[in-house]
């Protein structure tokens, strides 16, 4: 099987997906900013019960920033994100970490873990969704979002992804909203019909069906990780 990664080259999708015999190609289509922002005011998260997080991104921005996270809740959004804010916080006292698969599963962690008195600041992107707060504010609970990073098209993609034969690819896995966004019109007219569209997560499935009409099949991981790509496509 030939496969389209939409997304940088990492070790842990390329060596799993090699070992089973499927051929892969990298094509990142995102570039991201972590940005470097004022902690004073309602910015600070000394003002706030707990740290809510949803991608490796706002992982760097809190590790970067040195934030002091003692005594404090933290929620994340998946395994490798949180296996990254974990490592971090062993360095620190009396820390909470709960984590889940997507943001839905997480705000209802949230919800039946945590005093609804809790006061959160969410470390998000500027292309975040509004599930997570939606479900929070709806129950009462108090939320600050503040973006630390912001995520753009990259300026080569378009150009790198005219020079595959995109026809070739029996599955295309999209990692994120915005990787549809950004490619799905580009790529629309020049898969295969018999491709195969692989969402990471619901809300990427979600962009798939809006952005392709469900002329594709589409496929959802069951879990954010390898071995949830690995699944789907083994299955197909």
């Amino acid at each position: 099987m030939k496969c389209l990664l939409l997304h940088d080259p990492d070790p842990r999708y390329d060596n799993v997906l090699s070992d089973n015999n499927i051929q892969i190609t990298n094509l990142p289509v995102l570039q991201t900013t972590v940005l470097n922002l004022d902690h004073s005011s309602d910015n600070s998260p000394a003002k706030h019960d707990g740290i809510i997080i949803s991608s490796k991104h706002g992982a760097k921005f809190l590790i970067k920033n040195k934030i002091d996270i003692s005594g404090k809740s933290l929620a994340i959004v998946g395994p490798a994100t949180a296996k990254i804010v974990r490592k971090y916080a062993d360095q620190f006292d009396d820390v909470t970490l709960v984590w889940e698969d997507n943001a839905s599963l997480l705000s209802q962690t949230i919800l039946s873990s945590f005093p609804r008195s809790h006061s959160w600041i969410f470390y998000c992107g500027n292309k975040a969704l509004d599930i997570l707060p939606s479900i929070l504010s709806e129950h009462g609970v108090r939320l600050k979002q503040l973006v630390v990073y912001t995520v753009e098209k990259r300026p080569e993609s378009e150009k790198d992804l005219s020079l595959l034969d995109i026809g070739v690819f029996e599955a295309v896995v999209f990692f994120s909203p915005s990787g549809v966004d950004y490619t799905g019109e580009f790529l629309r007219d020049k898969l295969s019909d018999r491709c195969v569209l692989v969402a990471f997560g619901k809300s990427t499935a979600a962009a798939l069906s809006q952005c392709f009409n469900d002329v594709f099949v589409i496929r959802i991981c069951e879990h954010p990780t390898p071995s949830g790509v690995l699944d789907v496509l083994m299955s197909l």
